[in-house]
């Protein structure tokens, strides 16, 4: 009697052992990716770190934009007129480790800046769910969905966020509520 209450207790306990190794081995891994000029969404980018703790990855271009907001504009308003993709500093070694990506970057002529366009171009975003936060300066999400969906079109691209530059520090709680939306917390 003694041993076929060992077997049983034995067996309940590697089944629900391979269960709960089971559901871990299914949770799907968050990576931040952020591009920041001024720190807004930078600032957005490790709030949802704080929240999910998810890894985090800074877009950085091999030349740093000028520390002029004019300069800087005038230089993003040349680089997507004449197509221009700067070169990044850093790539994303391990892409293939995530299944979603948090895609902040702030709104740069209506769309995404032409650094985040060099990174959907060079990576390998298929099978990725894709979550796009845009801060902005009034123009909102411009055009840029639409460009996300268009360099990852084998991606799933979640619901947006877009947050006023203005009020990205007060923003805490619709960013929370955001993420709980698509079931990223």
């Amino acid at each position: 009697m003694r041993k076929i209450i060992k077997t049983i207790l034995l067996s309940l306990f590697l089944s629900s052992t391979l269960l709960i190794g089971g559901l871990y081995a299914q949770s799907s891994k968050t990576l931040i990716v952020y591009f920041s000029w001024g720190g807004n969404t930078r600032t957005a980018a490790n709030m949802i770190k704080n929240m999910t703790h998810a890894d985090i990855f800074e877009v950085k271009t091999a030349e740093s934009y000028p520390t002029d907001y004019n300069d800087t504009i005038n230089q993003a308003r040349d680089e997507l007129n004449n197509n221009v993709l700067p070169r990044l500093s850093a790539n994303i070694n391990n892409l293939a480790d995530y299944d979603t990506i948090i895609l902040c970057y702030p709104n740069w002529w209506g769309t995404i800046p032409q650094a985040v366009k060099q990174l959907l171009q060079t990576h390998n975003f298929s099978g990725k769910k894709i979550a796009p936060l845009c801060t902005h300066g009034g123009g909102g999400m411009g055009r840029s969905l639409n460009d996300i969906k268009t360099l990852c079109p084998n991606s799933d691209i979640l619901n947006h966020l877009s947050i006023s530059g203005r009020s990205v520090n007060g923003s805490e709680n619709n960013i929370r509520t955001w993420l709980q939306n698509i079931n990223i917390l």
